[in-house]
């Protein structure tokens, strides 16, 4: 996703550390809502503790411990056993593989190396993700490559991605696999959006079994301050999937985590802002700040909180149960599969209590 990060070694089916599957429930609660509900997990201990304490709620575990590399070769591991836990405890689970490059001089998601899995290597790399799935026990794949553009025809990424697609999907399907496919949130196919351009809803949305909408970093370090996932924002993108796609293979994307600016620092002027994400789990001490100001923004219907710390100005925007609810309604009005949330470990109970309250 798009703050994802990947464990690096050598792909591997894992194996089960002492007692992995003995916390959790059995029978998912979202499934008794009828509605997917999707989570990453992230290869860390918090993550992992996370499914576990909240299987009840999860249908799908999205394993985000997969990368590609230049030579077409995928890295990652499940070093934690979470693909056992989840086939003990009824939850589907799919290999998340992503193009995020960890590397210090890299800005996260490579443009290079989603070239080099969907054009360069193509065929090898779309071998060794139905391999990765049936030797590591996975129920499907996801694809979560951002950042395509390349080529100096925006047209030629997107035509070369659709391709990628196509076939993977059906090496999925013949092995009795499915995919889920990661998207940017968009409320228009427009060639002056790079980073959501390459991804043509339509046809993506016939060979995938899952389309994954990124409905968050509406707003972030790269932009003013404003909300991460506004409720009226995320419908627009809804709207936009479900007019091209069948609204019963989308799912909304939600959130753990906000993103806290300091103006002091910010240059609006020059496009340049000082912003840090926080997890669900520190809303409450942001809160608690010695002269935070909490707001609540209509439009949006998102929170924000300002306080000053250290001379300088902050604004800070976050997910409450409100701003949650205000979304996961949209499900059931637009008829959608389910819900995604990123990312497993940022959150707490209360994040789950408040998707799943009437």
């Amino acid at each position: 996703m798009s703050q994802g990060t990947v464990s690096q070694g050598t792909v591997s089916p894992g194996t089960v550390s002492p007692g992995t599957a003995s916390r959790g429930t059995v029978s998912p609660g979202y499934a008794c809502l009828g509605t997917v509900c999707l989570g990453y997990y992230t290869g860390d201990a918090q993550s992992f503790e996370a499914v576990q304490d909240f299987a009840e709620y999860l249908t799908i575990v999205s394993a985000d411990v997969y990368a590609v590399e230049l030579d077409g070769t995928i890295t990652g591991a499940d070093d934690f056993g979470v693909v056992a836990f989840c086939r003990a405890h009824g939850i589907e689970v799919y290999a998340c593989v992503s193009n995020y490059n960890d590397d210090s001089d890299a800005e996260g998601f490579d443009a290079r190396l989603a070239r080099a899995a969907i054009v360069t290597h193509r065929d090898k790399v779309i071998a060794r993700l139905v391999a990765l799935a049936q030797t590591g026990g996975y129920g499907g794949v996801n694809i979560d490559f951002e950042n395509l553009a390349y080529s100096s025809d925006i047209d030629d990424d997107r035509a070369a991605f659709t391709a990628f697609i196509h076939e993977l999907a059906e090496r999925l399907h013949a092995a009795g696999l499915k995919l889920a496919i990661s998207v940017p949130g968009k409320t228009e196919d427009s060639r002056d959006n790079d980073w959501a351009y390459p991804f043509d809803y339509a046809a993506l949305g016939v060979d995938a079994d899952l389309l994954q909408l990124m409905t968050y970093d509406q707003h972030g370090p790269w932009s003013e301050p404003g909300p991460v996932s506004g409720a009226d924002w995320v419908e627009s993108c809804v709207a936009y999937a479900a007019s091209l796609v069948d609204p019963a293979k989308l799912l909304i994307g939600l959130p753990a985590y906000g993103y806290d600016w300091d103006l002091t620092d910010s240059d609006p002027a020059s496009w340049t802002y000082s912003a840090t994400s926080f997890s669900w789990g520190s809303i409450a001490a942001l809160l608690a700040r010695p002269g935070a100001t909490e707001g609540w923004d209509t439009a949006s219907q998102s929170p924000f909180v300002t306080y000053t710390e250290r001379g300088h100005w902050h604004e800070a925007w976050f997910e409450n149960a409100a701003s949650l609810q205000a979304k996961t309604a949209l499900i059931a009005k637009h008829h959608l599969a389910g819900l995604s949330m990123w990312s497993l470990g940022q959150e707490d109970a209360g994040f789950w209590e408040a998707l799943t309250s009437p």
